[in-house]
Order: structure tokens, then sequence, then C-alpha cells
């Protein structure tokens, strides 16, 4: 006969399983409180970019998913998450912090190369703006729709924080992000690079790009920022014949996703 007491060390006597099911839920709470540590998983403790030209590759699933803000209530939203941008923050999030040095404008984008679908990009003025007041906002719904967030006015001193996520299903999103500075307040000198030019300068009909690689994608705009015109660049050349005599700024980007700027005359 078997007495109580041994029924009681037999009934709760630990078993793999039981080990199994313990390990496991110490796995996870640990597993949490490592993401919700990591730096870009929350807006307290973002990735701080420093300068730029900035890109990095990375994955939502490398974070955590932190914010899911009230879907029934989506601020203004441009490209596809047009009233839908609240949903777009329902994967993993993960959040960048850049403060300017000067007043500008920049240019936020992840590629169409590295572009994932249902993949959310959001740029925020406070922490306590997020899923109520977008500065700016970018959605897809398919691979290799690229996400642009075009002319962002930065004033020096202001950090903006800029949030990448996903409309679940999928949870995770893969993406490289890209922050460029068009400087396009400042002197052909300052924009410069060196292993890239246009040509002649001034230009006539035709404007030619130098560049190690070839050109895909143009953009026109005047000497204050404003973009007048947008080309899908073949044999490194646009026409810029219907411009009116002056001063403009061209950014152009080859196809590994490189952004140059440069200033040109149109006679």
């Amino acid at each position: 006969m078997i007495k109580c007491a041994e029924k009681c060390i037999l009934a709760y006597k630990p078993t793999k399983y039981n080990y199994m099911k313990k390990a496991f839920f110490l796995f996870s709470i640990l597993g949490i409180s490592f993401l919700s540590g990591q730096v870009g998983t929350t807006c307290a403790n973002p990735i701080v970019i420093g300068s730029l030209p900035y890109t990095t590759t990375d994955d939502t699933a490398n974070y955590a998913d932190n914010y899911d803000p009230d879907e029934s209530n989506n601020p203004p939203c441009s490209g596809s998450a047009d009233d839908f941008g609240n949903f777009y923050h329902g994967g993993n999030d993960v959040i960048y912090s850049y403060t300017p040095t000067t007043t500008g404008t920049i240019k936020i984008e992840i590629p169409a190369s590295a572009a994932i679908g249902w993949t959310g990009m959001f740029v925020y003025n406070s922490c306590t703006d997020i899923g109520l007041n977008y500065a700016a906002c970018e959605g897809n719904v398919s691979d290799g729709d690229a996400l642009t967030i075009d002319n962002f006015v930065v004033t020096a001193g202001q950090t903006y924080y800029i949030l990448i996520s996903s409309w679940p299903d999928p949870q995770t999103v893969s993406y490289t992000l890209n922050v460029t500075s068009l400087n396009l307040a400042v002197q052909d000198t300052e924009l410069a690079k060196k292993q890239t030019s246009v040509y002649p300068n001034p230009a006539g009909k035709d404007l030619s790009f130098k560049s190690p690689k070839d050109i895909v994608f143009a953009n026109v705009y005047t000497m204050e920022g404003k973009k007048i015109k947008s080309y899908k660049v073949h044999g490194n050349t646009i026409s810029v014949d219907d411009l009116s005599a002056g001063s403009y700024i061209v950014e152009f980007t080859d196809k590994s996703d490189t952004v140059s700027t440069k200033v040109f005359i149109k006679k």
C-alpha cells in the first residue's frame, strides 16, 4: 500500500516534459527582455543615424512588436498606406533617429530592390506622435514597390524618428534603408561628388551624366527644392529642352541605388 506522502511525491515528480515547459517559458521571458532592451526596438532607444548618406540592411525579425496604435483612427498618409497607416504598425517595429546639424532636405527610401510587400515606413517628430500624427509616411502592397519619402524638410537640432514595420501577414520584413541629404540650398561645390558629373553645363537640349555605373532615374528640382521633372534614364542622358533658362538641381540614381546631386544651368 502506498502512503499519502509517497503519492504526493509520485504525483508531482518532475518529468522531462515539465522541465521542457519551464525551460521554454524561461527562454521566452529572457527573449522578450533581450529584445525590449535592444537598440532600435523602442523610440526611447532608437538606432542613431549619425551622418548622411546612411544605408543599412536588416530585418524587423531582429526587433520586437511594441507599437500597435489604434487601427480605427488612421492619420492621413500617402501611397498605398492612405487611410490605413496604423495597420502598417501591426508587425515587428524598428526605429531610427536622425538629428540634423543643418537645416535642409533629405530623402528616405527603401529601394525597389529591397522592398517587401506590406511594408510601412513612417517619420515622426516625437515619440508621443506614434500612431497619432505622421510627419511623413509610405506603405506598399507588393514586393519590389519602393517606399520613398522625398524632399523631407529637416530643421537643425530637431530629432526625427523613422519607424519601419508591416501590416501582418507578414509579421516581419527584411529591408534596406537609405537616407540621403539633397542639399537643395547649397552651392554646386558643396554638392559635387568626385566620381560623378553632368555635361554640358550649361545645357541646351540634353543633359548627360558621367558616372561609374549607368544612371537609371533622375529628378530635376528648382533651386528652392521643388521637384518639377522625373525621368527614367536611358543612355545616361535626359532631355531638358522644355526647361526655362536658369539654374536647376538634378538628383540622379545609378543601378546600385547610389544617389548623386548636381547643379546645372539651362541655357
